[in-house]
């Protein structure tokens, strides 16, 4: 499906992953649902970062960070955020504590495999987990709290391994010692806890600002679909997993067979097929794909993850086919011209492909039009 443009906000833009802002949201959203099911955090240190940068360059350290968000993400199968400089988190919403378990030992086990091919020391990573129930009420806070106790402990883990932490027994210990303290330190805590909820109120706040302010940024006027600037940024973030990856991507250019006929009739007649078009490309994508409006015409861009060139032919083929049948009901019967291009095999930077992708669509139009070709 279109990816929100909301979501460019909530990405960090060296690793793809989501950002801090996107954690913090999420992780009220699991600690205030009324009926809050068990879930668990997962934290991962990066270890010798300081080291692989001195050693062999920010670039590198920079590509391991980017493998590391791209194996806690495959491993975990939920959202990975990048929480600090070489911090990551995933919460875990699904399955029970000891299926959570079993997460932590695999992922620990994958990244010293994957690390050592790497050339990165081992461990690469320090990871823990907590666990939270459902047997005592914990807010927001008291779950940042418990991943504040986490990190320290996890950084000053001179064994480099996994831990794991059970959030009752942090919540069990507080409680303890707010008992046991004298009136001054309750007054302390109190303020602490005060301070904290500001500051998690300023970090969702902001997302809402920044939620405003990207609709124009990021998002096009009249289709309502992500514009040029988000196609571009999501084209990187596509070179940026594929080089770790090792996989394919391809990127589909839809070109509008004559639509300037619909501005002959009037421009709100054109604007209306831009989102017609839109809207049906929008609705045919597999999961993880990404539309967007190629410049201010009627071209759009179409991102497909992990996939050929050939297997980009059938998803072209199935566009032109939905969009001929859609036309039907519009004002005129239309269709699209598209060109594929695939990286790495057309190119390695974005102007490589989508010169590759035009050239393959001005292909398409010169035989005649409502086709889909694949570049050579």
């Amino acid at each position: 499906m279109t990816m929100p443009t909301a979501e460019f906000y909530r990405l960090d833009p060296m690793t793809g992953c989501n950002n801090f802002l996107s954690f913090v949201e999420a992780l009220d959203q699991v600690s205030s649902a009324e009926k809050r099911k068990p879930f668990s955090m997962l934290y991962l240190d990066v270890n010798f970062m300081g080291t692989l940068n001195d050693t062999k360059g920010h670039t590198y350290g920079d590509s391991i960070l980017r493998w590391l968000g791209i194996v806690l993400q495959e491993e975990s199968d939920c959202p990975a955020y990048r929480i600090g400089g070489d911090d990551f988190a995933a919460i875990l919403a699904n399955g029970k504590q000891s299926a959570h378990e079993e997460l932590l030992n695999r992922l620990f086990a994958r990244l010293n495999k994957e690390g050592e091919q790497l050339g990165i020391p081992p461990p690469p990573a320090t990871i823990a987990l907590i666990h939270f129930d459902t047997d005592h009420a914990f807010s927001i806070n008291d779950a940042m709290f418990h991943l504040g106790e986490t990190i320290r402990d996890v950084k000053l883990n001179n064994e480099r391994t996994v831990s794991i932490f059970r959030a009752r027994d942090l919540i069990k210990s507080t409680a303890k010692a707010r008992e046991q303290s004298p009136d001054t330190i309750h007054h302390s805590w109190d303020i602490l806890c005060s301070i904290a909820r500001q500051s998690i109120d300023r970090v969702r706040f902001m997302g809402r600002v920044l939620d405003a302010a990207q609709k124009t940024s990021y998002q096009d006027a009249i289709s309502g679909l992500p514009n040029l600037r988000a196609a571009l940024l999501k084209m990187e973030k596509a070179i940026q997993d594929s080089a770790v990856t090792k996989l394919p991507f391809s990127i589909l250019l839809a070109d509008g067979d004559d639509f300037r006929r619909y501005n002959n009739i009037s421009y709100a007649a054109g604007d209306e097929v831009i989102q017609y078009t839109g809207t049906v490309l929008s609705e045919h994508l597999r999961p993880g794909d990404f539309v967007a409006r190629w410049r201010t015409g009627d071209e759009f861009i179409v991102i497909l993850p992990n996939t050929t060139g050939h297997g980009a032919r059938t998803v072209g083929e199935r566009f032109r086919a939905v969009i001929r049948e859609a036309s039907k009901a519009w004002i005129l019967p239309s269709s699209i011209s598209i060109g594929i291009a695939t990286y790495p095999q057309h190119g390695s930077n974005i102007n490589e492909l989508v010169d590759v992708a035009e050239a393959a669509l001005k292909h398409a139009k010169a035989e005649g039009k409502d086709r889909v070709i694949l570049a050579e």
